[in-house]
């Protein structure tokens, strides 16, 4: 599907696809941007490896399947995830460019209109930089409210079923009632999850689309 023009500094990924599947494209970094997701958190909530959602940005795999649609929808809570009205062109030649610079990720989708003049399809930026000591303070918080909620949800027998990363996140949440950024729960999770004997969780992916934690038997 792709071709990967390396470009000092810059990834250029070529393609051809319809004006349908870019605009998938575009909501996906979109959404993921204005959540505060970066895209390993965004891999996590899909229950998915950790490259997930940077593979599927950078048009590596198929970002457009029914499946994928459906978890995308629940991630981003029901916005928009496809655009629907467009030409019924099925294929352009596309070109997408991902570079950083000063602590900011551009995203730069333009499709060719003939052999060298290109239209911008899209324009996106996020911000990537490291975290000051204020931010860095409040994920240690996170990370200590979120261990306890596991030991409580632990003896509660909450995991006697299956639940979805993206399940646990939005029950932390409402839980202790305030904000909690994804990656304090994934790094949590790490710890309680593992072999039987070590950990308490056990994480499986036997039959679902993603990745699911339960107590081991």
């Amino acid at each position: 599907m792709q071709n990967l023009i390396h470009d000092t500094g810059r990834e250029r990924f070529r393609a051809e696809f319809s004006m349908y599947y870019a605009g998938i494209i575009y909501l996906l970094i979109l959404n993921r941007i204005s959540f505060g997701f970066t895209r390993e958190e965004m891999a996590f909530l899909m229950g998915q490896k950790e490259t997930y959602v940077k593979e599927m940005e950078e048009l590596k795999i198929p970002a457009g399947n029914l499946e994928v649609m459906v978890h995308l929808n629940w991630a981003f809570n029901r916005r928009k995830v496809d655009i629907s009205k467009f030409d019924n062109k099925i294929s352009y030649q596309f070109e997408f460019t991902i570079w950083e610079e000063k602590g900011i990720r551009h995203y730069q989708m333009e499709y060719f209109i003939n052999a060298v003049e290109t239209i911008t399809f899209f324009q996106l930026m996020e911000e990537i930089s490291a975290e000051d000591s204020a931010e860095a303070e409040q994920y240690a918080c996170d990370c200590m409210a979120v261990e306890l909620l596991l030991d409580k949800l632990i003896q509660k027998d909450y995991f006697k079923k299956y639940r979805t990363p993206l399940e646990l996140w939005r029950y932390t949440e409402k839980y202790l009632e305030e904000n909690i950024r994804v990656k304090s729960l994934m790094q949590e999770l790490e710890v309680f999850a593992g072999k039987k004997g070590s950990a308490p969780l056990r994480k499986t992916k036997a039959r679902s689309f993603g990745f699911r934690y339960i107590e081991h038997k």
